[in-house]
Formats: C-alpha cells, structure tokens, sequence
C-alpha cells in the first residue's frame, strides 16, 4: 500500500488526514507483524496487538525560545512496537491556517530485522 508522504488540509478537514493515520499505522504494524511475530493471522484487532501502543503528543517550544510562538494544536502521532517508535506523523499548522502531515516510518529496518 502506497502513502503520500505530506497532506495539506484546510483546517477543519483533519478528520479525513486522522482516518489515514490511522490507515498508515495499521500498515505499519501488519508489515512489522508479519516480518517479526505474526500474531495478526488469526486476530485482525490491530489496537489490541500487545507489542504496539499508540500515542499522540502536543508540542511547545524548547526552553532555549521562551518568545516562540506556541500553536496549541501542533502534534506529534506515533507508533511504537516493543518501546521503539517505528511511524511517527507530524501534525503542523500555519500561519495560513492549513495543517499540513507529514508521514514518516522505519519499514527499512524489517529487511535486517532489527525490530
């Protein structure tokens, strides 16, 4: 399954961008499983796979910027397999008032295996 790296959205059109997140995560986790435990062959339930959590974090700025600019819906999406955050997607707003996403994984490591 092929993601495009980068979405930009109007703001208020997150939710369809949220839905492929999630889309991208559920790959993720089948590409891992399969390379790695494939426990997903009898149980299709992605969220209840215990070697995988799911996290979503706001950001501010460093400590070294005091002044910067805090943009309360700045966020960070990601997923983790055995404490190792393997996607990550990064959630920004402008000053323009689009989001834009960027898509972000570590499937080249699958081929050494070293998950």
């Amino acid at each position: 399954m092929r993601f495009k790296r980068e979405l930009t959205v109007i703001t208020g059109e997150q939710d369809r961008v949220y839905k492929t997140i999630g889309e991208f995560f559920n790959y993720v986790q089948r590409r891992i499983d399969a390379a790695n435990e494939n426990l997903l062959a009898g149980n299709c339930n992605l969220l209840r796979h215990p070697d995988f959590e799911r996290r979503v974090r706001g950001t501010r700025p460093l400590e070294s910027q005091p002044d910067a600019l805090i943009r309360p819906d700045d966020a960070v999406h990601m997923l983790f397999y055995k404490d190792k955050v393997v996607a990550v997607v990064m959630e920004s707003r402008d000053d323009h008032n689009y989001v834009q996403f960027s898509f972000f994984d570590h499937l080249q490591f699958l081929q050494r295996k070293a998950l």
